[in-house]
C-alpha cells in the first residue's frame, strides 16, 4: 500500500498505525515523501523496518502515488492520504472479495467523513444489506452516488500497465481522472458497502484537499470529453459530467462562489436539466441568508423522510 506525503508530520503516524492495525496485514507499506520541509521522514522512520520511506523533490500527489507504484513489489495497490486512516478490515474484505470475484481487476468501499466539529462521522454511499457488490459499469454507478475515493480503492498492476497512473500536474481530481480512464477500459467494479475509512476534513492543507478552483473543474469535464470519445464512452461521460456539475455549481452556491457558480452554470447550461438550471439561477438571485434557511429545510426534510 502507497501513502504520498507532504509536510504530513502532524498525522502520518496516526495514517500509519491504522495500516498497521489491519486484520489483514499489507503485503508492504511505502510512503513517498514528496519533498517534506517539516519532520514528516522522521516521524515515518520511528516505525522502523515496518514502513519503506521512499524520498523525493516536491512534484506534487500524482507523480507521488505514481512513484510508489513503480516501487510496490505486489500486484495489488491500495492508497491512503498521510492524513486520513483506514478502519481495521479495510484490506480483509477487499481482498476477500477479489478472491471470490477473480475478474475484477479494481474495487471500492464505503468511506465516512469526519471532522472536529461534528458529533458524529458522516457516510458517503447510501446504507446497504449487501455483503459485496458488483457494478457493471462504474460511469454508471457514479451517476447514482457511488463514487470512489482514493482511500477506498484497490486495484490491480495490470491496471495501471493498460491505462497509465495518476496524471502529473493535475492539481484537482486526478483521482477521478483515473477512476474514468480505468472505467473506459475496466468498467466493472467490485465494492463492499461498509465503511472501511475515515477522510479527514480539518486539514485544508493537505496535497489532496486543495485547488477547487472552476478552471480545474473545466479542464476535466473538456478532457474527458475528449478521452471518452476515443473509447466509445462518450454517452456514459457525458452523465457523469452533468451530475458531477450539478454537485459542483451546488457547493459553489453554497459556499457563496456566485461568480464561479455562474461560469459554470453558463458554460454547460445546454446540458444541464432545465429544472436544475432553474433551481440554480434562484439561488444566485437569493440572498445568502435565505438560502441558508432553504438548505437546513431541505436537509431536515431529507432527515426526516430517510427515518420513515
Amino acid at each position: 500500500m502507497i501513502i504520498p506525503a507532504w509536510n504530513a508530520e502532524r498525522h502520518i503516524s496516526r495514517a500509519i498505525r491504522s495500516v498497521l492495525a489491519q486484520t489483514r496485514p499489507a503485503d508492504e507499506i511505502i510512503v513517498v515523501d514528496d519533498g517534506s520541509t517539516d519532520g514528516t521522514a522522521e516521524a515515518v522512520q520511528t516505525f522502523g523496518q515496518a514502513v519503506r520511506l521512499i524520498q523525493q523533490p516536491h512534484a506534487g500527489v500524482s507523480v507521488a502515488r505514481n512513484t510508489g507504484i513503480a516501487a510496490a513489489r505486489g500486484q495489488w495497490m491500495a492508497f491512503l492520504d498521510a492524513d486520513d486512516e483506514w478502519l481495521a478490515d479495510k484490506l480483509r474484505l477487499q481482498a476477500a472479495g477479489h478472491e471470490h470475484h477473480t475478474h475484477l481487476k479494481w474495487s471500492f468501499t464505503r468511506l465516512e467523513w469526519a471532522h472536529p466539529q461534528w458529533a458524529a462521522h458522516r457516510v458517503a454511499h447510501p446504507p446497504s444489506q449487501e455483503t459485496y457488490r458488483v457494478f457493471e459499469d462504474y460511469l454508471a454507478a457514479y451517476c447514482e452516488g457511488f463514487f470512489i475515493s482514493t482511500i477506498t480503492v484497490m486495484i490491480h498492476r495490470s491496471v495501471f500497465d493498460a491505462v497509465g497512473g495518476f496524471e502529473p500536474g493535475m492539481k484537482r481530481a486526478q483521482d477521478n481522472d483515473l477512476w474514468f480512464r480505468i472505467a473506459y477500459r475496466f468498467p466493472q467494479v467490485g465494492y463492499v458497502p461498509r465503511s472501511l475509512a475515515v477522510y479527514h476534513l480539518d486539514t485544508p492543507d493537505s496535497s489532496t484537499k486543495i485547488n477547487d478552483e472552476v478552471e480545474y473543474m473545466i479542464n476535466l469535464i473538456e478532457r474527458h470529453r475528449a478521452v471518452a470519445r476515443t473509447h466509445h464512452r462518450s454517452e456514459a461521460f457525458a452523465r457523469c459530467a452533468v451530475h458531477m456539475l450539478q454537485i459542483w455549481i451546488r457547493e459553489l452556491i453554497r459556499q457563496n462562489r456566485t461568480d464561479e457558480a455562474r461560469v459554470l452554470l453558463q458554460r454547460y447550461r445546454r446540458q444541464l436539466p432545465e429544472r436544475f438550471c432553474r433551481e440554480a439561477v434562484l439561488r444566485l438571485h437569493t440572498p445568502r441568508v435565505v438560502r441558508a434557511m432553504m438548505d437546513l429545510y431541505q436537509k431536515t426534510k431529507n432527515a426526516v423522510r430517510g427515518k420513515r
